[in-house]
């Protein structure tokens, strides 16, 4: 019980940068062990807005595909590297690179970027999973990041 409603309180809590997100998804990816490609995609097409909120996991990975966000071939219930989750909120949040980041946009140099902007723990391995709560975390420290810089 304590557990489900600290989550919901997180989630609330961020919800400027989540406002569209049903506090029913949130709380689930905040409960994640890692999070899934369909959940990254969720938090990164929501906060944008090119999803409705009752978008579904897959949906929301189809439309990151389609965007060019998520790498074609994903699946929606495959966990997400944190290299690859880096990539996605950079490019959701319109967070801006550096000028390899800028040339390629490519998901090593996003998850450079985060780490160089202090988004990252300088020690965090690219290829680790990024659990739910850690992944709203940095998502909503990218989004802030990216609102201070416009």
């Amino acid at each position: 019980m304590k557990k489900t409603l600290a989550a919901i309180v997180f989630a609330m809590a961020f919800s400027v940068a989540a406002s569209a997100q049903s506090v029913e998804k949130i709380t689930e990816i905040i409960d994640s062990q890692e999070t899934t490609f369909g959940q990254a995609s969720y938090l990164a097409l929501s906060y944008s807005e090119k999803i409705d909120e009752a978008a579904s996991y897959q949906d929301a990975l189809q439309s990151a595909v389609e965007l060019g966000w998520v790498k074609d071939g994903a699946e929606a219930s495959s966990a997400i590297s944190l290299k690859e989750y880096s990539a996605l909120c950079a490019k959701a949040t319109g967070l801006g690179g550096g000028l390899f980041y800028k040339l390629t946009k490519a998901p090593r140099y996003a998850f450079k970027e985060l780490k160089a902007l202090g988004l990252l723990n300088h020690d965090a391995d690219p290829s680790n999973k990024i659990s739910g709560q850690d992944a709203v975390n940095l998502f909503n420290a990218c989004a802030k990041r990216a609102e201070a810089s416009k």
